[in-house]
């Protein structure tokens, strides 16, 4: 059984789909994506998109990182097992910064990845509603029927557009 949850507008530029991204928010549309092989400049404004929360995903897992590696090292060197080589302290952070820049890296990247998992919604085994050249040389615009007037006006509007094809967005089961 599928059931249409939205429309998709191809086209073939990116100037055109940035073109069509601000008038769809500009006309008022919710929960506008748009799909393109490429970063696109603006799409960002456009769409109305709010900064990413990632980056600080990524800065709590360095900071984690940092402090881990930073205690592990103290408690190891001056309070689980001190031995005094060569009158050199106990404490010496010159000596842990190589494996304290280690783990602040190691835990920022897992951090971020784990993050951006968790934000897509992955792994996603459904099956792609959409057109597989997308990842090529196409340029998608969505406009889920939910939440707007009703969905003649999403393909009408689509379909004001100029793009190369409009069609409804159906999922399957």
């Amino acid at each position: 059984m599928s059931s249409a949850h939205g429309a998709v507008a191809y086209f073939k530029t990116p100037g055109e789909i940035l073109s069509a991204a601000k008038t769809a928010t500009e006309k008022g549309f919710k929960n506008v994506e748009a799909y393109t092989p490429f970063p696109i400049h603006g799409m960002d404004e456009a769409l109305n998109l709010k900064p990413s929360i990632v980056p600080w995903a990524t800065l709590i897992g360095g900071i984690t990182g940092f402090a881990i590696a930073t205690h592990l090292q103290i408690w190891t060197s001056a309070m689980d097992w001190p031995i005094n080589v060569g009158g050199k302290p106990m404490v010496s952070l010159p000596a842990f910064i190589p494996v304290m820049f280690e783990l602040t890296v190691l835990l920022a990247g897992l951090s971020t990845a784990a993050f951006m998992f968790f934000l897509n919604g992955l792994p996603n085994f459904k099956p792609n509603p959409f057109d597989p050249r997308i990842t090529d040389d196409r340029f998608a615009l969505y406009i889920p029927f939910a939440g707007q007037s009703s969905a003649g006006d999403v393909e009408n509007f689509l379909q004001s557009l100029n793009a190369e094809k409009v069609s409804q967005v159906s999922e399957q089961v």
